[in-house]
Formats: structure tokens, sequence, C-alpha cells
């Protein structure tokens, strides 16, 4: 698929699976805007100065956000990728010893 010009989002995009994905995404042409947290913005526009793309703050559980970023990606080119990776996760056991 040829994603050269086109605008994409990634959410969780200034860390982890998030920033490889934005990584990999700008690579193949895509203009990226990595959504996140405000307290990722240092990471996160360190990002896309690297990837030639743009950090939005974005707090996923919040519908204004998502329009900005939405808005900030419109201005860059068509929209036409979006990824979530937005998250946080713990390891620990999903079923205890004891079966709980």
């Amino acid at each position: 698929m040829d994603i050269s010009g086109v605008s994409a989002i990634v959410t969780g995009g200034a860390s982890g699976i998030g920033e490889a994905t934005a990584r990999l995404l700008a690579k193949r042409g895509a203009k990226v805007v990595i959504a996140d947290l405000e307290r990722q913005a240092e990471k996160g526009n360190a990002l896309a100065k690297e990837i030639g793309g743009s950090f939005c703050a974005v707090d996923v559980t919040k519908t204004e956000d998502i329009i900005n970023a939405v808005e900030m990606a419109k201005s860059m080119g068509p929209l036409r990728v979006l990824v979530n990776s937005a998250g946080i996760g713990f390891a620990q056991r999903t079923i205890g010893k004891d079966g709980t």
C-alpha cells in the first residue's frame, strides 16, 4: 500500500509500540501526528522533529483532544491512517496460582 503524502495519527506515539509505528509510517512517506499525553510532550516533540511530523497533546478519553489531532492531521494531508497504541499496562498474572 502506498501511503506517501497521506497523514496518519498514532495514539500513544511518543514511546513504545506507538513510537516504532510512527517511525515506520514516516519512513514509508506518511506525515505523522504523534498523539500522546501532555506529560509526553518533550519526547513527542523530539520524535516529531526527527521524523518530520507533529506532536499533539491528546488524552484519548477527551473528544476535544481527538478532534484537535484529526484537524492537525487533515492540515498535513489526507487522513488515511489511524493506529491506536495509547494505553497503560502492567505485567501481572491473569489467573493466580490458586485459580482466582
